[in-house]
């Protein structure tokens, strides 16, 4: 196996477990995210030096810098800005800027599938509306969703971190 099809399989690898661990516990484990990140600094410093060390470490602080917005204010957890920082020690500074990007979009088909799912996309599309009408009236306003409604439950977005690198990766 090549260095390559190595790094490929340890990507494929870590984000399958990163999607079960999230689904079935909420959360990604620290150890996990460490893995990735270790063995892909060490692979890429291995297979392209120096060269290859800056390249991994670059990686990683375009994916941490990508999702720690989202962690700040209190739209993502911070396994999932970690995984994405691993993810861009894999596979690079480039591919993970546009993997984040996939995976904003992947994450927002993904939640309109759960809301639905969930039986709560009317509602969302109500309390959209009266904001889009708050708009009007030139007194624009949040309305957060109710609790309990499908629109404010979190979902495990380490789904949507996989689909995204995997169509930046394809």
């Amino acid at each position: 196996m090549d260095g390559g099809a190595g790094i490929t399989a340890i990507l494929i690898s870590g984000l399958v477990a990163a999607v079960v661990f999230d689904c079935s516990e909420s959360r990604i484990p620290n150890w996990l995210i460490v893995c990735l990140a270790v063995v892909g600094i060490v692979l890429h410093t291995w297979m392209g030096h120096l060269g290859g060390l800056l390249q991994a470490l670059a990686g990683l602080l375009v994916g941490l810098l990508c999702f720690l917005p989202f962690y700040v204010f209190g739209a993502m957890g911070a396994g999932d800005v970690k995984l994405l920082a691993a993810v861009g020690v894999l596979i690079g500074p480039a591919q993970v800027a546009f993997a984040a990007i996939l995976t904003v979009i992947a994450g927002g088909v993904i939640a309109l599938i759960y809301i639905t799912v969930r039986g709560g996309l009317l509602q969302m599309i109500r309390r959209y509306r009266s904001m889009l009408m708050s708009l009007a009236t030139m007194q624009p306003r949040y309305i957060p969703p109710a609790p309990g409604e499908a629109a404010g439950l979190r979902f495990p977005y380490a789904l949507a971190i996989a689909c995204g690198t995997a169509l930046a990766v394809i």
